[in-house]
């Protein structure tokens, strides 16, 4: 596991005398029969005299989102930062151990303590960056109220453990149990909380678990609330648990704290289970009463629609036949005013034709009378005479009358 010392594989070959090969990439450690000790560096080929004994040094390798913690044989410890890599010097070192780097996102934060000399110096790290650690610098770990696995709304005190504080809004679920009315009702509110770290400094100084201050003052609130009304005055009161006013002890306590609540969703109550069987029984009748009621004010509502809708149609037929009757008269008196002109139009018309057929035979006339003035002139200047000519043109005088007289025998055979 990162962190953990791992287990020291050292290997110790004894030869009493002969060649060793120590290849590229390695080191070894030789003891002469006197305890002394000397590095050899690969690719070597060795003679072993007789007494010396022969091992492989075990590299640490760290990347570049690890480091190298070393302590050496005086107790010092460095930490190197990868990418790098180490032998384990049995002559210098106690152990090396390869430990991951802390890596924080953008809505991550450490909390990272200092010693120098007599002094701890304190020091807020914000991500996204990549925390190596020095050899005189550790982390704040907090241990806080944590949910229970089976649970959502049930917290456990210590239950969770961590070094990377989120500054993201974050939400917590929680049932305030043993809540009492002033009628003696117990009942569980079920709430959802919702806030947001303002300042982490203040937060460090003023308290060691800020979930289990939101636990007491939420409480604290809704017992308090529930505690001056009866059960049914807090059932109709429910909806005041939505609104961040009704918890004045919560909001004051995330201030000191440098926390903010920036909303409280109520969720429901539950009273016990006889209570909450008579409850459940109100509630049926009540809402079976209102059922009925809304059924026959439906009713009601349908049938004042109906007499609307029927009023609207009569209303809207007489205007329909209003419209027509209008229509028709007005139709009616244009077309009469249409005739009246028509006739007008047909007199004008006659009377023009006439006016101009009395203009013709007038002009028909004086032709004649003109060509009839011509030819008396033509006869004049032939020398005719005019006198006699014009007396033969006059008819004959009539000298006798005759009248003829049907048989009046045929009369009566016919």
């Amino acid at each position: 596991m990162p962190g953990s010392r791992p287990k020291s594989r050292i290997f110790v070959v004894q030869l009493s005398m002969g060649y060793k090969t120590i290849e590229d990439g390695q080191r070894a450690l030789i003891f002469n029969d006197r305890g002394e000790g000397r590095i050899i560096v690969g690719p070597r080929r060795l003679w072993l005299q007789r007494g010396e004994t022969f091992q492989l040094l075990q590299s640490r390798v760290a990347s570049q989102s690890q480091y190298l913690r070393v302590k050496d044989k005086e107790g010092t410890i460095t930490n190197r930062p990868g990418p790098c890599l180490m032998y384990v010097n049995p002559l210098e070192h106690d152990h090396i151990d390869v430990r991951d780097a802390t890596k924080l996102t953008a809505d991550e934060m450490l909390v990272v303590y200092k010693q120098e000399s007599d002094v701890i110096q304190r020091r807020l790290l914000y991500g996204p960056a990549v925390f190596v650690p020095t050899a005189h610098e550790w982390l704040h770990e907090f241990n806080w109220h944590g949910v229970d696995g089976n649970d959502k709304t049930r917290w456990i005190p210590g239950a969770h453990n961590f070094h990377k504080l989120s500054t993201i809004p974050g939400q917590m679920y929680y049932n305030v149990r043993d809540v009492r009315t002033n009628d003696d009702i117990t009942m569980r509110v079920k709430l959802m909380l919702f806030y947001q770290l303002t300042d982490a400094e203040l937060m460090l100084n003023m308290t060691h678990d800020p979930i289990a201050d939101f636990i007491n003052a939420v409480c604290s609130d809704v017992i308090a609330f529930a505690s001056q009304m009866s059960y049914n005055e807090f059932h109709k009161q429910t909806h005041l648990l939505s609104n961040l006013k009704t918890y004045p002890q919560l909001c004051q306590r995330a201030k000191r704290i440098g926390y903010e609540f920036t909303k409280v969703v109520y969720r429901g109550y539950h009273a016990s289970d006889q209570f909450q069987v008579l409850q459940d029984s109100a509630i049926q009748t009540r809402t079976q009463r209102h059922l009925n009621t809304e059924i026959e004010e439906e009713r009601a509502r349908l049938e004042g629609f109906k007499l609307k809708k029927e009023m609207e149609r009569t209303a809207q037929r007489q205007a329909i036949e209003s419209a027509q009757s209008q229509q028709r008269q007005e139709l009616d008196k244009k077309r009469q005013t249409f005739e009246l002109k028509k006739a007008e139009k047909q007199h004008e018309a006659k009377l023009k034709r006439e006016a101009k057929e009395q203009e013709a035979l007038l002009s028909i006339e004086a032709t004649e009378k003109q060509h009839e003035v011509q030819l008396l002139s033509a006869l004049r200047d032939l020398g005719v005479d005019m006198t006699r000519y014009l007396v033969s043109q006059q008819p004959a005088k009539i000298s006798e009358e005759l009248q003829l007289m049907a048989d009046q025998r045929q009369d009566t055979s016919v």
